[in-house]
């Protein structure tokens, strides 16, 4: 589990030098708090129209964009968020797979391909979503106490998700998660999960070396 963040790193490099050759760029917005919202809006509105492509932006209801895409009055249940997936035009070709984990409470697997194949859990209850994946072993993690502090100031930089510590079968793992509303638009949540796939890239590629440089430089 541990390895596989670095094999995401080398393949989503390779993923944004694509991008980048295709005309893409990465934008980094500094703004009052105020226009928070505004701006999320707006970015949101800008890769919703960018993943609908000409076909959909002649058709603004074609064959697999649903109502919940639209207008959401009752929360999201994982077996209706895989099908929601299964079929939504809003994704690029092969993007994702999502697979349900059954149990008292289901989880929805959901494989980032583009993000060397990064497993990120989706939980859903009546009130919130939650989107998480786990990222390497704590026990691995060098100057533990000094790196926590470090991801708890770096937590202002990383957008719309968190850091966290999770116990899988009895060992401690740095997690990244956001949170949403389980009602909120399809639309939305595939955004959530790009965002949290771009950003456990940075944490187990850019973060760590960011955290290796301070220690090095306080040295």
């Amino acid at each position: 589990m541990s390895e596989r963040p670095a094999r995401a790193v080398e393949r989503t490099r390779a993923w944004r030098e694509a991008r980048k050759k295709a005309g893409w760029v990465k934008i980094e917005v500094w703004a009052p708090a105020a226009c928070k919202a505004d701006i999320q809006n707006a970015v949101r509105a800008i890769v919703y129209e960018s993943a609908r492509g000409p076909e959909l932006s002649r058709n603004p209801n074609p064959k697999g964009v649903t109502t919940m895409d639209q207008v959401i009055d009752t929360a999201w249940t994982i077996p209706a968020l895989k099908a929601a997936l299964d079929g939504s035009n809003l994704l690029r070709e092969g993007e994702l797979t999502a697979q349900v984990i059954e149990g008292a409470d289901p989880v929805l697997l959901v494989k980032m391909h583009e993000y060397g194949d990064l497993p990120i859990y989706v939980s859903s209850g009546p009130l919130q979503m939650v989107l998480s994946t786990i990222l390497w072993p704590v026990d691995e993690q060098e100057d533990q106490a000094e790196f926590n502090i470090f991801l708890l100031k770096a937590q202002k930089l990383v957008p719309l998700s968190n850091f966290g510590i999770s116990t899988i079968e009895g060992r401690d793992y740095y997690e990244l998660f956001g949170e949403i509303s389980a009602k909120t638009t399809l639309q939305t949540i595939i955004i959530e999960l790009r965002t949290l796939a771009e950003n456990a890239i940075d944490a187990a590629g850019d973060l760590r070396e960011s955290f290796r440089a301070s220690t090095k430089s306080a040295a």
